[in-house]
């Protein structure tokens, strides 16, 4: 894959240098968005399928349509931008490679994986989003998020979907962990949305693979705002509590500002601890109970 990878990008080389002296054609895109993509990038095709057009935009010439995992390289910075599936993102123009030929067209990313981890067997793990949902005065905005996981043929062999609250939350980060002492999982991916202002909350999410299927694990999330309060919670699995087999703790701590009249005094908190602990049991989780 690091051959390829290489190999692609020595390919491309001229056309990189072309599009960074090659006069602005379309409307330029500055919004920031999750996938903060530049020029010179390697990216993957997060959807079934993906339409490469000649133009960036929904009424471009379908030039080719790549399946999930194809690499694709970012030619361009950001352009334009349409809602599909009430995901906004922005067009860049990209190259690919079928068969033996190097490719040039534009994508929407939107149909691109936010990142990807892989492990020991070449096998991928994707991320992105699959849709947006507005709130509906019972549920707040939110995406639809999906992690899929590929073999080293680039077929789908595994899907997880969750929710992810949307808070203004502003960039992410992924990782794929080793099963942690959890009965037979071979590994523990991880993604979390976080925010840098002062409110917005972090979401960790977990799904536990065991070569057939995706599991859900216990979740868990953080969020402050300076000065006044903080709540924070913490996952430790078997390997890092080194206590009950198969059990996972989520260790809960909540602190609010102690008022004072002094302005000058330094920030105290009164803290409150609890503790929650899960049971897994080879084809999910079951809550235990609370402790202080």
């Amino acid at each position: 894959m690091r051959y390829c990878i290489i190999h692609l990008f020595l390919l491309l080389l001229p056309y990189l240098a072309y599009c960074q002296e090659r006069p602005t054609a379309y409307t330029l895109s500055d919004e920031y968005n999750l996938w903060g993509l530049s020029v010179s990038d390697t990216t993957y095709i997060f959807a079934e399928n993906a339409y490469v057009r000649d133009q960036p935009n929904l009424d471009g010439t379908v030039l080719d349509s790549l399946p999930a995992g194809s690499m694709l390289i970012i030619l361009s910075p950001a352009y334009n931008g349409n809602k599909i599936k009430g995901v906004y993102a922005p067009w860049h123009q990209v190259a690919y490679k079928i068969g033996n030929d190097i490719k040039k067209g534009f994508i929407w990313i939107g149909l691109l994986s936010l990142g990807k981890q892989q492990d020991a067997q070449g096998n991928v793990y994707l991320y992105g989003f699959d849709r947006f949902i507005p709130s509906d005065g019972n549920k707040a905005d939110r995406y639809i998020c999906s992690v899929k996981l590929l073999n080293a043929k680039n077929a789908l062999i595994g899907k997880h979907q969750f929710e992810m609250p949307y808070a203004g939350q502003s960039y992410m980060d992924a990782k794929l962990l080793p099963n942690m002492g959890l009965k037979d999982l071979r590994h523990i991916f991880r993604i979390a949305f976080s925010g840098e202002a002062c409110g917005i909350p972090t979401d960790y999410y977990y799904a536990g693979w065991n070569g057939s299927n995706f599991f859900a694990l216990p979740k868990r999330y953080a969020v402050s705002d300076a000065g006044i309060f903080y709540y924070e919670e913490s996952i430790l699995f078997p390997t890092e509590h080194r206590k009950e087999a198969n059990v996972i703790y989520k260790l809960i701590e909540h602190g609010e500002a102690v008022e004072t009249t002094d302005a000058l005094a330094e920030i105290t908190y009164k803290v409150s601890r609890t503790e929650e602990k899960f049971l897994w049991t080879g084809k999910g989780f079951t809550k235990l109970g609370d402790s202080k």
